[in-house]
Parts: structure tokens; sequence; C-alpha cells
């Protein structure tokens, strides 16, 4: 976890440097991957990644409406809902229409700012709840207790089978999703350019910090949702815990509060990527617009009806769309950017700069085996699990 955290932040990181590296480069704003690579690479295969930066945050997004149907489902099970109250498609459905859709047709997304806030205090406390449900007293270790009784067998905490060792190549399903919770980078730009007192220093601060406390808290879930639930962890680790566990109803709500938040952030970025691919940077007409967030927002809740696992979204995103904006994109850009201004002598070829060229060679090697072996993996282990034994 901590690897992949730096090998994100080192990319992410990147991508607005890639605007600065060329003192002569008269944007005022910075530039998106996809401008980057249309300016160094080449227009002909820019439409590639822009593609990629529409499909990463509409398969995040998706993720995020699945795990938002299981919340309030759960949620609807505490407060002890029934019939059409408690199904998750007629929640998922209502949430969608009645509030995620006016969010995302928001001009301005400034208000949901105190929402952010609330996220992330929130993560905090329900990683501060999952660590005191993970110690010996808590009552999911204590066999009859009301907690263990509420939830199924398949959901109960599962220690002592022996399952694949870390050299298996089941261990890619777990980078891939880990992966998925780093990437961020499509909207890197935009981070940037709103980051108030905008330097380069303040910019190398802001990520250093963001993901240092991202890999923190994640290191925090993984290790309190296993030592609770062991093998029969599952891949949205609150829907193992009771309905009628207090904490865990506290700490889905807070979720579902903070997805709502994001999601219109999230489906900025969607459309974004979308209008460079259709509109090539003209301007959007608002029927268009207004459209797209139908067909968009329509496409992403019908999806979710139907595909359940949140896990195996956020894996193969990971894998795929992951190994490519986090590894293979930004550094190719690099790449192609230092040798330009080497070979027009703008930038000086230090030793310093050749170990950088290297260093990001074997990111876009490592991003490939990743994505590959990762897909494959990840999809053996859904449909053929036998052949992982």
């Amino acid at each position: 976890m901590c690897v992949l955290g730096s090998f994100s932040a080192y990319s992410f990181y990147m991508i607005p440097r890639l605007t600065r590296l060329d003192e002569s480069n008269c944007h005022k704003r910075t530039m998106s991957i996809s401008q980057a690579w249309e300016k160094e690479v080449g227009k002909d295969s820019a439409w590639i990644v822009s593609l990629c930066c529409f499909l990463t945050p509409l398969g995040t997004a998706l993720t995020f409406s699945i795990v938002l149907g299981d919340m309030l489902s759960m949620l609807a099970q505490s407060v002890g809902a029934s019939g059409m109250l408690m199904s998750r498609p007629a929640l998922l459905m209502g949430i969608t229409s009645a509030v995620l859709y006016p969010l995302c047709r928001l001009k301005s997304l400034a208000a949901l700012s105190p929402v952010s806030i609330v996220g992330v205090t929130g993560m905090c406390m329900t990683a501060i709840f999952m660590v005191l449900r993970a110690l010996p007293t808590s009552p999911y270790m204590t066999a009859g207790s009301v907690f263990l009784n509420s939830i199924p067998s398949i959901s109960r905490p599962s220690f002592g089978l022996v399952g694949n060792n870390a050299l298996s190549p089941s261990i890619l399903v777990l980078v891939s999703m880990c992966a998925t919770s780093l990437l961020v980078h499509f909207s890197a730009h935009d981070f940037c350019d709103d980051l108030k007192e905008n330097t380069p220093r303040r910019m190398k601060k802001l990520t250093g910090m963001a993901f240092a406390c991202t890999v923190i808290m994640n290191i925090i879930f993984m290790g309190a949702g296993f030592l609770t639930f062991g093998g029969n962890c599952k891949s949205m680790v609150l829907n193992n815990y009771s309905p009628k566990d207090i904490g865990a109803t506290v700490s889905r709500l807070i979720v579902a509060i903070s997805l709502v938040g994001s999601y219109p952030i999230l489906f900025r970025a969607i459309k974004s990527s979308l209008f460079e691919l259709s509109h090539k940077g003209k301007e959007v007409p608002e029927k268009f617009n207004k459209m797209a967030t139908r067909s968009l927002l329509g496409f992403l809740t019908v999806t979710a009806l139907f595909l359940k696992d949140a896990g195996i979204v956020v894996s193969l995103n990971g894998a795929v769309m992951g190994s490519a904006i986090i590894y293979a994109f930004p550094s190719i850009i690099f790449l192609k950017l230092t040798q330009r201004l080497v070979s027009q002598g703008k930038l000086v070829k230090s030793k310093k700069l050749s170990l950088e060229r290297f260093a990001n060679k074997c990111l876009i090697g490592s991003g490939g085996l990743i994505a590959v072996l990762g897909a494959a993996v990840i999809l053996l282990s859904k449909f053929k699990p036998g052949l992982m034994v």
C-alpha cells in the first residue's frame, strides 16, 4: 500500500509539473493528461487518453452507485423498514432521481465543500469504529452474541483456514483495488488550478499529505476489517457488520452522505472527458449537456441494479485504467517532454534527470504488467476460481 501510494503521489504531482517544465509554455491553466499528451505525443492518439479519463471516473461512479445501494439497504434494515422502503432497487433509483440528478446538474460545486468535510470526518470516525470492533473484547469475537446471530454465516468471522499466500497471483486483485483507491489523476489539473496560492511547493505539500493520509486510512480499513472477519471479509467491509450494530449504522450513514457529496465532483470529471471526446474543446450546447447528464446517470443506475459486486468493478478499474493513468500516461509524456527540451537546449541532461527517466520507464513496464496480469487474475478469480487455488 505504501509503495503504491508513493508511485501514485509521484505521478499525480507530475501532471501539473508537465505544464511547468517548459518555461516557454503559454498555458494559463494546467493541462489535463489528454491535453499534455496531445502536445507532446500527438493528436492522433490523444483520444485514447481522453477515453481512459472518461472510463475511469465512470467505473468509479458505478462503484459509488453499487455501494450507495448497499448502504441504503442496510440502513433501511437497521431502522426496521419493510417492503419497498427497504428494496435496494427502489432506494437506489429514489436517491438518484431525487438527490444525485439535481446535484449533478449544478453549475458550481462550491456548495458541496461542507459535505467533503463531513466525508473526511466520517471516514476517520469509521476507522475508529472498525478498530474498536477488531479488539478481542468486540461482540464479533464472542460466540452467540446478538451481532453474530443477526448476520449470515458467510459474513461471520472465519480464521484458521489456509488460503493463497502473498506470492499467489491473487495478490494482484488487492493491488488493483488499492490502485483504484489512489486514482484521482484525471482531476489533477483541477486540483492544481483550484489550489489557493498555487505554487509548486504548495502543490507538492498537498500531494504528499493527501496521499499519505489516504494510505494510512486504507491500511487501517484493510487491517481492522481482516482482523474482525478474516477470510469472510467482503469487498465492501461495512456489509459484514450487523444491521443491529449502531456504530455500523452510523458509519453507513456517513459513507452514504460522503458518496452523495462526492458523486457530482466525480460526475463532472466524467462529463469533462466526454466533452473532450465529442466536441474537441469547442463549446458544448446546453441541450447536449442535459442529455449527457440524464443518459450517463441512467446508465450508471441501471447497471448498478444488476451488478452488485463492487469488488470486481473496483479491481478491474484499478488494474486496467489505473495502470494506464497512474503509471503509463504521465511517464510517457514526461519522457517525450524531457527529450524535446534536452534536444532544444532548454533542459540540461543531468544524472538526476537520467535516473528519473529510467524510473519512469520502469513505471511504464510495471503498469503494463499489472494491467495485463491483474485483469486476467481478477476475471479468473471471479469466473474460474478453481484455477486460482
